[in-house]
C-alpha cells in the first residue's frame, strides 16, 4: 500500500478528496451543512427547503454557499432604487460570505465586512411560488458562473417581514438601481448612455452634423471597452510634427494631453490617459466639403467597428485653416512614408517594406540571374508581417552540417543557421534575425546544371508559403549554393523533418515519426522476452501497428513492477485485482519529443488468465491493453489494463465508458427487492420487472415511492376518473453520475406531477396496462399510494401546467399556450394606445401565439426609445435606428416565464408619414408582418423582417412600427428572404434595393456581417390576389410585363432579384445615368438591361443574373433553384465578386454621386409612364402605400 503514496485521503472520513489540490470532501462538506440546518430556520418552511436544497448541491470548493442570513447582519444600509415592486439597497454584511481558503487552512472561513446588494421584495411576506421562482432563476446563474450573478442568500427584513434577496455587491447599478449590462466589469448601458447625452450641451463642433455623427457613435456603446467619437479641441494636441502631405490630406503626429477615455476595471469609471501619441489626418478645405468629410470618417468607423487596433478617437478642426481633423490611434498612419499602414496591428507598412528590400537588391546575389529574379520576386510579394522573407544565404552561414540521408539526387543535412532568419516582432515593429536556427538542408545534385528543374523544385516549395499563412512549418527560408561542389540548396525550416532519417515528421505540431518509432520498436525487441514465442509475436505485432503518438505502447512487463491491492473479481476463467503499476506505462511527451513514463504508481487491473501457460492465438486476441505480464508462481499470463476497464465488484469489463456495469446493477436492485413494498403483489412483480430490465445508465428506475416522501402536494386538475397533483418529491429520483462517483445519487427536491387515480385500491389490468403505456416514454418516475383514499399514486415527470392542469404545449420549456394567451387577456386593461382599432390589432396579435419563440406583439410608449439616427426614407415613412430601454419579451427557458433579457436592444422605427387616421392598409401592412412569422420555419432565419410592436410619436401622433434589426450575408439573406415569400405562396410585389434594410455604414463589404432583411411587406399579396390596376415601384427594379399591365407574380419577384444582384455586384444602381421615365421603361420593355463594362462577378454569377432579367417569364429560374446555386457557391466562386466591391469602394461612391438627378429609386405610381404602352390585363385592384426602408441614393 504504500506506493499508493500518491493518493491523498481525507482525514474525516479516510474516503478520496473531491478536489485533491483543494483537500475538498464533497460528502463531508454535505455533512457539516446537514448538521448545520438546526441551528438556523427562516420561519418559512418552503425557504428553509429551498436553502438547504441548494447546500446540499455544492459540487466544488469555489461554490458559493447559499445562506439564510439573519437582518441584524447588515449595515450602513442605503436605498439605490425604488419601484413598485422592489426596493434594492446597498448594505454592509458583517460577518459576510463563507469562502473556501484553499491556499493554507483549507477550510471555510467567513470574508468579514463585504458589500452586498439587497432585492427586497414588496408584500413578500407570505411566500408565494413567484418569489420562489425569482429566486431560482438567480441560482440558475449562479450555478453556471461561479464569479457572476452571485446570489449569497436569503433574509427577511424586520420591519415589513418582506423577504430579500442577497446579491454580490455590484449586481445592480448604485445610481439607477438596474441589473449592470456587464457586472464583472460593474457597467450600466443605460448610465452610461445618460451621462454622455447630458454631455452633449457642453460640446460643439460647430457643425451639426459633425455634431449628429459624434452624438450618434457616443449612443452606440455596449461595452465598457468601446467609446464613440469625440469633439477634441484642437488646443489639446502638443508636439504636433507634419508625416507626409499629399493632395488632399496632411498626417501629422501629436500629443494628445488629455488623452482618450479608457474603463478602468478596478476603479470601476471612465479615466483619461493622458499624454497619448495619435495621429491626425487634416482634410485639405473639409470645411466646405462637409459631405466627403463625413463619408472619410464613417469609412473610418467600419474599420474601428470590426478592430479595436483600427481606433478613431474622434473629430478636431484646425483653429488656423479651419480644416476638419479625424484624430486616430497612433501607428495607424506609418511615420516614414505617412500611408495607412497596411496592418495596424502590426503596424507594418507594405510599400516601405518594399521599398527597403528593393534597396537591398544591390548588397546580394546568387551569381545566377533566374535564382536572383526569382528571389527578389518573391520579396516584393509579401503582403503580411508574419510570412517569411525568402533570401539568398551564403553558404559560410550554415555551421554544424550534418548529413542525414543521401539518394541519386539530393542529400539532405541538418545544419545551424548563423544569422537566421528574419522575423517580425510584433512589440519592436521591425525585422529582426533569430540567430541559431536549426534548419533543414536540401542539396540538389549537379543543380548547377540543371537550373530550370531546380527552379521548378523550389516553386513547388513556394506554393505552400503562400497557401498557408499561418504556418511556418513546411516553409522555405531560402536558398543558398554549395561552396565545394557549387550545388543549389534549398534551405528549410527543421521543424517539420526528422533529424534521424530526414522524412517529414508523421506528426509536425509533436515532431513524432512513425517510421523511427518503428525502427526503434524493432531495436528493442533483443531487450525483452516473455519466454513465450507467441507472446513474444503478439507484443510485437502489437507495438508495430502504432499510428500515431497518442497510441498506446504495447508491453511485456515484469511482474515485479506491480503491487496488488484487492481482488476486485472472480470468474471461471480468470481473476481481476486492482493494482498499481510502479513505472507506469509509456507516454509520448509533446514537449520533450519521446517516450516517458510520466504516470509512475498508475493504478490498473490485472486479469489473470487461469490455466494459461499454454497460451492460445484465441485467448490473446481476446484480452488486450497496456500489455502482458506473467505470474512467476503459477506462470499463469496476466492481462495489464486501465482501471476504468473493468468493474471492480465482479471484474466483468464495462459495457459503457460510463463506469456503470449492468450485471452488479440488476444485483443491487434484486437485493433491495426485500426493504420494500407496495403491499401489492402485482405492483411488486411490475415495478420489480422493470427495475431488472434497466440496460443503460441513463435509464429511469422506475420505484414504489412511499406518500411521504412527497410534499408540497397542490392540486392541478380534478376530473371524473383522477386528479393531478404538483408535488416536491424530497428524496428524488436515482440519476447514474458517470462524471465523478460513478455511483447512483438521488436528486433531491424534485418536482413531480402525480397522476391520482380514483378507486384503485383494487389493482386491475387497466391500470397496469396505463402504467406500462407511460413507461414506453420513459417518463413515469415510479408509483405510490394516498394513504387516506388507498388510491394508487403514478408519479411522473413534471410535465402538467400547475396553474391549469393541462399538459404542457411545450414540456422541456414548460410554456403553457393556454395559460399564457389567458395571461395576455387579463392584461389587456393594463395599457392601450388611445385608438380602437390599434387596441384590437395587438390583442388579435397577442392571441395567435402558438409557440414559446413567438414575439408578443405590444404597445410600446415613445418614452421606450432613444433614437441613433434615419437609416432611411421614402414617400410614405422614415426610418430610425433606435435603442429601445426595456427591449421586447422573451421566453426564458431557465425561469419559465417571459422576461426582458435583451435590454437596450437595437431595432428600427419605422415612423408612417401622415398616419394619425389608422387606415386599413396600415392595419393589413402590419398583419402581413405577421403571417410570416406565423410558422416556426419563418421565425428565426428566413430574413423577413420581426415586427415587436406599435407605438407612436407624441409630437406628430404618426404611428410607428418597432422592426427588428439584425444582422445577415447580403445576397444568401436577400434570396433565402424571398424563397420565404414564395414557398408561402405570396409575392412582394415591390421588391427593390430599397426595400432591403442594411447599415449603409457596411454595405460595401458584406464579409462583416451586413444588416439584413427584406422589409414592406404592405404590398406582398396571396399568388391569386394579384390584379391591380396600379402599377406602383421603383422603374428599374420592375418586370416588363408588369409594367406593361400584366398582374404581378413570383417570376416579376425573380426579375426585381436580378436588379439585386446587379447592385450586389457592382455597388451602384441598374440605369442610374438615365432619367427614370417613359423612354427608360419603352427601353426595358423592348430588352435592354443595366450594362456589366467590367468582370464584376464570375460568370456563374453573370449567368444566373441574366436568367433572372429573362424577358419571359417562363424562362426566370424560381426562388428556390436560385437560393439552391447561391448557397452551393456564395463562398467560393462569388467571392470575385465580394472583392471587386470591395477594392472599388470609392469608384462605386463616385457613381452613386453622378446619379442622373431624374433617376428615382423611391416607390411611386408609375402608371404616367406607362399609359402608351400595349395593356394587357387591366384588372382594378386598390393600391395599397408602400415604404422604401434604406434610402441607397445620395440626397
Amino acid at each position: 500500500m504504500s506506493s499508493l503514496g500518491n493518493i491523498k485521503n481525507c482525514e474525516k472520513c479516510v474516503k478520496r478528496y473531491t478536489y485533491l489540490e483543494y483537500k475538498w470532501c464533497k460528502p463531508c462538506q454535505i455533512n457539516n451543512l446537514k448538521n448545520n440546518f438546526t441551528n438556523w430556520t427562516s420561519g418559512n418552511e418552503k425557504i428553509d427547503n429551498l436553502i438547504q436544497g441548494m447546500q446540499l448541491k455544492i459540487n466544488y470548493p469555489k461554490n458559493i454557499i447559499l445562506e439564510w442570513i439573519p437582518y441584524i447582519q447588515f449595515s450602513n444600509i442605503n436605498e439605490i432604487k425604488k419601484s413598485d415592486s422592489a426596493t434594492v439597497y446597498s448594505a454592509i454584511w458583517n460577518n459576510g460570505p463563507l469562502n473556501y481558503d484553499d491556499s493554507n487552512k483549507y477550510e471555510y472561513i467567513r470574508s468579514q465586512y463585504t458589500k452586498v446588494n439587497l432585492k427586497c421584495l414588496h408584500n413578500s411576506q407570505n411566500i408565494t411560488d413567484e418569489f420562489l421562482d425569482e429566486v431560482e432563476s438567480y441560482l440558475i446563474d449562479h450555478n453556471r458562473y461561479y464569479n457572476n450573478n452571485k446570489i449569497y442568500g436569503i433574509s427577511q427584513d424586520s420591519d415589513t417581514n418582506n423577504f430579500i434577496i442577497v446579491f454580490l455587491n455590484g449586481y445592480y447599478c448604485e445610481k439607477c438601481g438596474k441589473k449592470y449590462t456587464n457586472i464583472k466589469y460593474k457597467w450600466c448601458k443605460p448610465c452610461q448612455i445618460n451621462n454622455l447625452k447630458n454631455n452633449f450641451t457642453i460640446w460643439t463642433s460647430g457643425n451639426k452634423k459633425i455634431d449628429n455623427l459624434i452624438q450618434e457613435t457616443q449612443l452606440k456603446i455596449d461595452h465598457p471597452y468601446k467609446m464613440g467619437l469625440e469633439w477634441i479641441p484642437y488646443n489639446q494636441f502638443s508636439n504636433i510634427n507634419e508625416i507626409k502631405k499629399i493632395d488632399s490630406t496632411t498626417v501629422y503626429s501629436a500629443i494628445w494631453k488629455d488623452g482618450p477615455l479608457n474603463y478602468d476595471s478596478n476603479k470601476y469609471e471612465y479615466i483619461r490617459s493622458q499624454n497619448t501619441k495619435v495621429n491626425l489626418k487634416c482634410l485639405h478645405n473639409s470645411q466646405n466639403i462637409i459631405n466627403e468629410f463625413l463619408n472619410e470618417v464613417e469609412s473610418c468607423l467600419i474599420n474601428h467597428n470590426r478592430y479595436n487596433n483600427n481606433k478613431i478617437y474622434g473629430i478636431s478642426q484646425d483653429s488656423d485653416t479651419n480644416n476638419f481633423i479625424i484624430v486616430f490611434l497612433n501607428g495607424y498612419y506609418c511615420e516614414k512614408c505617412g500611408k495607412k499602414y497596411t496592418n495596424i496591428r502590426y503596424k507594418w507598412c507594405e510599400p516601405c517594406q518594399i521599398n527597403n528590400l528593393k534597396n537591398n537588391f544591390t548588397i546580394w546575389t546568387s551569381g545566377n540571374k533566374k535564382i536572383d529574379n526569382l528571389i527578389q520576386e518573391m520579396q516584393l510579394k509579401i503582403d503580411h508581417p508574419c510570412k517569411i522573407v525568402l533570401e539568398w544565404i551564403p553558404y559560410n552561414q550554415f555551421s554544424n552540417i550534418n548529413e542525414i540521408k543521401k539518394n541519386d539526387s539530393t542529400t539532405v543535412h541538418s545544419a545551424m543557421w548563423k544569422d537566421g532568419p528574419l522575423n517580425y516582432d510584433s512589440n519592436k515593429y521591425e525585422y529582426i534575425r533569430s540567430q541559431n536556427t536549426k534548419v533543414y538542408l536540401k542539396c540538389l545534385h549537379n543543380s548547377q546544371n540543371m537550373i530550370n528543374e531546380f527552379l521548378n523544385e523550389v516553386e513547388s516549395y513556394l506554393i505552400s508559403n503562400d497557401d498557408d499563412d499561418d504556418d511556418d512549418d513546411d516553409k522555405i527560408y531560402g536558398i543558398s549554393q554549395d561552396s565545394d561542389t557549387n550545388n543549389f540548396i534549398i534551405v528549410f525550416l527543421l521543424n517539420e523533418y526528422c533529424e534521424k532519417c530526414g522524412e517529414k515528421y508523421t506528426n509536425i505540431e509533436c515532431k513524432w515519426c512513425k517510421p523511427c518509432q518503428i525502427n526503434n520498436l524493432k531495436n528493442n525487441f533483443t531487450s525483452w522476452t516473455s519466454g513465450n514465442e507467441n507472446i513474444d509475436n503478439l507484443i510485437q505485432e502489437m507495438q508495430l501497428k502504432i499510428d500515431s503518438y497518442k497510441d498506446i505502447i504495447f508491453e511485456w512487463i515484469p511482474f515485479s513492477q506491480f503491487n496488488i491491492i484487492k481482488e476486485i473479481g472472480k470468474g471461471g476463467i480468470t481473476t481481476v485485482y486492482l493494482a498499481i503499476w510502479k513505472d507506469g506505462p509509456l507516454y509520448y511527451s509533446n514537449n520533450k519529443y519521446r517516450y516517458t513514463r510520466k504516470y509512475q504508481n498508475k493504478e490498473i487491473t490485472l486479469k489473470f488468465l487461469h490455466n494459461s501457460q499454454n497460451i492460445t492465438n484465441e485467448l490473446l486476441n481476446k484480452y488486450c491493453d497496456y500489455g502482458i505480464s506473467q505470474d512467476p508462481d503459477t506462470n499463469n499470463f496476466i492481462v495489464v489494463s486501465s482501471n476504468n476497464k473493468y468493474c471492480e465488484k465482479c471484474g466483468k469489463e464495462y459495457e459503457y465508458a460510463s463506469n456503470w456495469c449492468k450485471p452488479c446493477q440488476i444485483n443491487n436492485l434484486k437485493n433491495n427487492f426485500t426493504n420494500w413494498t407496495s403491499g401489492n403483489e402485482k405492483i411488486d412483480n411490475l415495478i420489480q420487472g422493470m427495475q431488472l430490465k434497466i440496460n443503460y445508465s441513463w435509464d429511469i428506475v422506475l420505484e414504489w415511492i412511499p406518500y411521504n416522501q412527497l410534499s408540497n402536494i397542490n392540486e392541478i386538475k380534478n376530473s371524473d376518473f383522477v386528479i393531478y397533483y404538483s408535488a416536491i418529491w424530497k428524496v428524488g429520483p436515482l440519476n447514474f453520475d458517470s462524471s465523478n462517483k460513478y455511483k447512483y445519487t438521488r436528486s433531491q427536491n424534485t418536482k413531480v406531477d402525480l397522476k391520482c387515480l380514483h378507486n384503485s385500491q383494487n389493482i386491475t389490468n387497466e391500470f397496469l396496462d396505463e402504467v406500462k403505456s407511460y413507461l414506453i416514454n420513459g417518463k413515469i418516475y415510479g408509483i405510490s399510494q394516498d394513504p387516506d383514499t388507498n388510491n394508487f399514486v403514478i408519479v411522473f415527470l413534471n410535465e402538467y401546467c400547475e396553474n391549469c392542469g393541462v399538459k404542457y404545449t411545450n414540456i422541456e420549456y414548460k410554456w403553457c399556450k393556454l395559460c399564457q394567451i389567458n395571461y395576455l387577456k387579463d392584461n389587456l386593461t393594463k395599457w392601450t394606445s388611445g385608438n380602437e382599432n390599434i387596441d384590437n390589432l395587438i390583442q388579435e396579435m397577442q392571441l395567435k401565439i402558438d409557440s414559446y419563440e413567438d414575439i408578443i406583439f405590444e404597445w410600446i410608449p415613445f418614452s421606450q426609445f432613444n433614437i441613433i439616427k434615419e437609416i432611411g426614407k421614402g414617400g410614405f415613412a422614415t426610418v430610425y435606428l433606435a435603442i429601445w430601454d426595456d427591449g421586447p419579451l422573451y421566453y426564458s427557458n431557465n425561469k419559465y416565464r417571459y422576461t426582458r433579457k435583451y435590454q437596450s436592444k437595437e431595432i428600427a422605427l419605422k415612423f408612417l408619414h401622415n398616419s394619425q387616421n389608422i387606415t386599413s392598409e396600415f392595419l393589413n401592412e402590419v398583419k402581413k408582418y405577421s403571417i410570416i412569422f406565423d410558422t416556426d420555419d419563418f421565425y428565426q432565419n428566413d430574413n423577413i423582417i420581426k415586427i415587436y410592436g406599435i407605438s407612436q410619436n407624441p409630437d406628430t401622433k404618426d404611428y410607428i412600427m418597432v422592426l427588428d434589426y439584425a444582422e445577415g450575408d447580403l445576397l444568401f439573406g436577400v434570396i433565402k428572404g424571398l424563397k420565404a415569400i414564395h414557398q408561402k405562396h405570396l409575392v412582394h410585389c415591390d421588391f427593390h434595393a430599397g426595400n432591403i434594410l442594411l447599415n449603409t455604414n457596411y454595405i460595401y463589404d458584406v464579409r462583416f456581417h451586413t444588416y439584413i432583411f427584406i422589409s414592406d411587406m404592405g404590398l406582398c399579396k396571396e399568388v391569386h390576389d394579384v390584379n391591380q390596376s396600379n402599377i406602383y415601384g421603383v422603374i428599374p427594379y420592375v418586370a416588363p410585363e408588369v409594367l406593361k399591365g400584366k398582374p404581378y407574380t413570383q417570376a416579376a419577384d425573380i426579375y426585381s432579384f436580378g436588379m439585386i444582384m446587379y447592385f450586389i455586384a457592382t455597388g451602384g444602381q441598374p440605369f442610374a445615368n438615365c432619367a427614370h421615365d417613359e423612354i427608360l421603361v419603352l427601353n426595358i420593355c423592348d430588352g435592354i438591361r443595366p450594362e456589366i463594362k467590367e468582370p464584376v462577378a464570375p460568370k456563374c454569377y453573370i449567368d444566373l443574373m441574366k436568367r433572372c432579367w429573362d424577358p419571359n417569364p417562363d424562362n426566370r429560374p424560381k426562388a428556390t433553384e436560385c437560393y439552391e446555386l447561391i448557397n452551393s457557391f456564395r463562398h467560393a466562386r462569388f467571392s470575385e465578386a465580394e472583392k471587386y466591391r470591395r477594392l472599388n469602394i470609392s469608384s462605386s461612391k463616385k457613381n452613386r454621386q453622378s446619379t442622373h438627378a431624374q433617376a428615382i429609386y423611391t416607390s411611386r405610381l408609375l402608371n404616367p409612364f406607362t399609359k402608351n404602352l400595349p395593356r394587357y390585363d387591366n384588372i382594378d385592384n386598390n393600391s395599397i402605400e408602400v415604404t422604401d426602408f434604406t434610402k441607397l441614393t445620395d440626397e
